[in-house]
């Protein structure tokens, strides 16, 4: 049963994990090699399966670090089976890398509570987060992240408010030093910024919709146990229950502002999700009903192709 073989953490399920991970990804970008072999288009593919699953080991090893869920494999299997239900996310290199510098950021703002080197921890945090929207720009909607974890773990501290926007201008600076050194235009941050479009057509298509139902399904139906579960731990422990709760409402809200919504802007809304999926199974009771789920959940990449 999957449920009982991935409810411990041990080498083997992580060896599993990335063997479906590498599966499903190398299926979704098939199309690369449709014009024939070719060595940068391999190495191109190889680098983005390498951000695929960078993703995939930071989210375990916040998880684990800040004990937000049990010492289980559920996370990164919910985390590999979801991102390769979405093969437009994993076709997309702005999407992949933008996801690993929103995990390197959480890191750092999951990190908070320890209250130690927090003048690092913010400029680490809102550099990444600068990275991220340079690649992605409405990532930029997670800087909300970073200022409720400071709110939560230093608000009182006035010199930490101003140090993310040390970050933001540090990166502002490097950003026109070096257009101006490779001759490009100095008015490249304007193109930074993406609109912003509430046409949801393109989610008409099955392939597109029959995951994003099954995510919003899911999400709907453990986000109010999460919730009930966060009042539950140590007090210190709480801040990080909501701080993963606030990314995925801003995940939503980023999937709702986003200009292209191809489905692949849902990838950083499965970062928390996992997360929040993975504390359910974890504490739910009902095996035969959670063995079901988890089949469902792991099995969804293929009905995806087989239905489309």
């Amino acid at each position: 049963m999957l449920t009982s073989f991935f409810s411990t953490s041990k080498p083997i399920h992580t060896v599993i994990v990335l063997g479906y991970m590498t599966i499903n990804f190398f299926v979704a970008n098939n199309s690369r090699f449709s014009e024939g072999f070719s060595w940068s288009v391999l190495m191109q593919t190889i680098g983005l399966w390498l951000l695929f699953v960078m993703t995939m080991f930071i989210l375990n090893f916040i998880s684990q670090k800040n004990d937000l869920t049990k010492p289980s494999s559920y996370r990164i299997l919910l985390f590999a089976a979801f991102a390769s239900a979405l093969p437009e996310a994993l076709k997309n290199a702005e999407v992949l890398i933008s996801g690993v510098f929103i995990m390197l950021a959480m890191r750092r703002i999951l990190s908070f509570r320890s209250g130690l080197h927090m003048e690092r921890k913010l400029f680490d945090a809102g550099l990444w987060l600068c990275l991220a929207t340079i690649t992605y720009f409405w990532t930029s909607t997670f800087f909300i992240v970073l200022l409720a974890g400071l709110l939560f773990y230093g608000g009182s501290t006035v010199r930490y408010w101003f140090i993310p926007l040390l970050s933001v201008t540090c990166v502002a600076i490097l950003s026109t030093c070096y257009v101006i050194y490779i001759g490009g235009d100095q008015s490249f941050i304007l193109d930074i910024v993406d609109d912003f479009s509430f046409d949801f057509s393109k989610y008409s298509s099955f392939e597109v919709l029959l995951p994003i139902a099954v995510f919003s399904t899911l999400f709907l139906w453990t986000i109010f146990r999460y919730l009930q579960d966060s009042k539950k731990v140590a007090m210190a422990q709480r801040p990080l229950y909501l701080l993963v709760f606030f990314m995925a409402i801003l995940a939503i809200c980023l999937v709702l502002i986003t200009y292209d919504k191809t489905g692949a802007e849902w990838y950083f809304f499965l970062i928390p999700l996992a997360i929040i999926m993975t504390n359910y199974l974890e504490n739910a009771r009902g095996k035969l009903f959670k063995e079901f789920l988890l089949w469902i959940i792991v099995v969804l990449p293929f009905v995806r192709y087989v239905l489309s």
